[in-house]
C-alpha cells in the first residue's frame, strides 16, 4: 500500500513525500511488514515496492545468521509439494529428531555438535537402519542449504553414519503355510480371519488392505482390485487415502477360493447393518481397524498359538515365499505383488531362492 507522508520531520521541501507499506509471508512461514523509506514520488515508491516483493526470498534469507531450525522448516516447506503426503509427514517425524541442534547457525555447525547429535540418538531405542535413516534426513537438510543457499557447510565431509558391528541384520520373517494355520486357527472372528488370510494369502501391504472397500471386491469375477492406499501417520488427521505406493502397485489380482468364500459371508454380515453401502471398509465399517489394534489382535495370536512374532509387514513376506515355493514364475509374482520392476522382487527376495539352486543342479543331474 503506498501512502503519503506530511507529519514527518525529514520532508521534502514541497512537504510531500511518499512510502510503502506492504505485508507479506517470509520463507518461513512469518507474517511480517516492511515500511519503506520516503520516495520524493509515489510512482517511486511503487516501483521499489514491486522490486521489494520481486526479490523478497532473496532480501530475508541471512545466510550468516539462519539456524538449522530455520534452514529445516524453508526445507520442509521446499519438500511439501514434492514428496507424497506420507513420505513428507515420515521426514518430517524423522528431522524432528535433529531438534537439539536447532538454535546453531549453520556456518557454525562442526563435528563436535554432530557427534553430540549422534550420542543423542544412540541413547534411543532405534534399530541402525532408523539411526541411519535419520542420519541421511540430516545430510539431505545440509546438502539443501548448500545447494539453494551456497552455505559451503563444510562437516558434511567429515560425517559417518551410525554403525554397530554387534547389531546382526534383522533376518526377513515369514510364516509358512503350517505355522499360519497355528497362527489363525484360534481366531473366532470372520472379520479378524479375513483379514489376516488376506495379507497371506494375497500379500497386500497393511495400507492397501485397510483401504479397500466392498465396491473393490468382485465376486462374481472372483477378483480384488488394489487401487489406492491408506496412510494415519498424517499430523492432525486421522487417516488418508492415497494413491498406491508406485503405479504397477494399481492391480487386479484373484482372490483365493476360499478366501472369497470367507469374504463373502463377511459381506453378507455386513449388509444386515441399516447404513450399510458398498463404500464402507472391508476391514472396519464406516472407519478402517485402527493400526494399534491389529497390532493387538495379533499378538494375542502369536501368544495363544506359540509361533514365533513376525511384522504385519512380514505377512507380504509370507505371501512371496509361499509363491516361490509353489513355482510361481517370477514375472507374475511381481505383477501379483504390485512391483513396478521385476528388478524389486529379485532384491527383495532372491534369498528365498538359494534353497532352490540346488534342486536346480539335482534336476540336471537326473537328466544324464
Amino acid at each position: 500500500m503506498i501512502y503519503q507522508e506530511k507529519n514527518r520531520k525529514k520532508i521534502t521541501k514541497d512537504g510531500r513525500s511518499w512510502y510503502f507499506r506492504t505485508y507479506y509471508v517470509d520463507i518461513y512461514g512469518n507474517k511480517k511488514q516492511k515500511q519503506s523509506k520516503l520516495f520524493k514520488t509515489s510512482r517511486e515508491a511503487k516501483d521499489k515496492e514491486r522490486e521489494f516483493l520481486n526479490n523478497v526470498d532473496t532480501n530475508l534469507v541471512n545466510t550468516t545468521n539462519l539456524t538449522i531450525k530455520e534452514l529445516k522448516k524453508d526445507y520442509l516447506n521446499y519438500q511439501k509439494d514434492r514428496l507424497r503426503i506420507s513420505s513428507y509427514e515420515s521426514t518430517r517425524i524423522e528431522l524432528s529428531y535433529t531438534d537439539i541442534l536447532d538454535n546453531i547457525k549453520v556456518k557454525d555447525l562442526n563435528i563436535k555438535h554432530i557427534n553430540n547429535w549422534k550420542n543423542y540418538i544412540n541413547e534411543k531405542n532405534f534399530s541402525i537402519g532408523y539411526k541411519n535413516t535419520i542420519y541421511r534426513k540430516l545430510r539431505a537438510l545440509l546438502n539443501y542449504g548448500n545447494k539453494f543457499y551456497d552455505l559451503n557447510i563444510n562437516v558434511l565431509n567429515k560425517m559417518e553414519n551410525f554403525s554397530d558391528k554387534s547389531e546382526l541384520k534383522k533376518e526377513m520373517l515369514f510364516y509358512t503355510k503350517e505355522e499360519f494355520k497355528d497362527f489363525i486357527k484360534n481366531e473366532t472372528d470372520l472379520k479378524w480371519i479375513c483379514f489376516f488370510n488376506t495379507l497371506f494369502f494375497c500379500g497386500l501391504r497393511q495400507g492397501e488392505a485397510l483401504a479397500l472397500n466392498w465396491k473393490d471386491i468382485d465376486f462374481k469375477n472372483g477378483t480384488m482390485n488394489i487401487n489406492k492406499s491408506l496412510c494415519n501417520r498424517i499430523k492432525g488427521e486421522k487417516y488418508l487415502i492415497l494413491p498406491t505406493k508406485t503405479k504397477g502397485s494399481n492391480r487386479k489380482i484373484p482372490i483365493p477360493k476360499n478366501l472369497l468364500i470367507k469374504l463373502n459371508n463377511l459381506y453378507n454380515n455386513m449388509k444386515k447393518y441399516e447404513n450399510f453401502n458398498e463404500d464402507w471398509f472391508v476391514f472396519g465399517n464406516i472407519f478402517p481397524l485402527a493400526t494399534t489394534t491389529i497390532q493387538k489382535r495379533r499378538d494375542k495370536l502369536v501368544m495363544i498359538s506359540g509361533v514365533k512374532r513376525i511384522r504385519i509387514h512380514d505377512f507380504r513376506h509370507s505371501c512371496a515365499s509361499l509363491l516361490i515355493s509353489s513355482g510361481a514364475n517370477i514375472t507374475l509374482i511381481a505383477r501379483f505383488l504390485g512391483h513396478q520392476n521385476i528388478s524389486t522382487t529379485l532384491n527383495v527376495y532372491s534369498h528365498f531362492y538359494k534353497s532352490d539352486l540346488s534342486e536346480l543342479i539335482n534336476n540336471i543331474d537326473n537328466d544324464f
